[in-house]
């Protein structure tokens, strides 16, 4: 088997750049990871809130800590 050659490292970039078609696909591929990334971000954030509310409850409204 004959081994591929590799591509030039910045051949996508060269695409990116002399194609407008290409471009406007890669911006829009783009824009929803980006969208998609805050999405997650704020869904954990939300999460780790959530958690340390309910952590707050617990030591607001449990019994006193350990005795000493």
């Amino acid at each position: 088997m004959i081994p591929q050659p590799h591509p030039h490292p910045l051949a996508e970039l060269v695409r990116i750049e002399s194609d407008p078609a290409y471009r406007a696909l890669f911006c829009a591929e783009l824009d929803a990871a980006i969208q998609d990334r805050f999405a997650n971000r704020a869904a954990v954030v939300a999460e780790v809130q959530a958690a340390a509310d309910q952590l707050r409850a617990l030591i607001v409204h449990d019994a006193p800590g350990p005795s000493t």
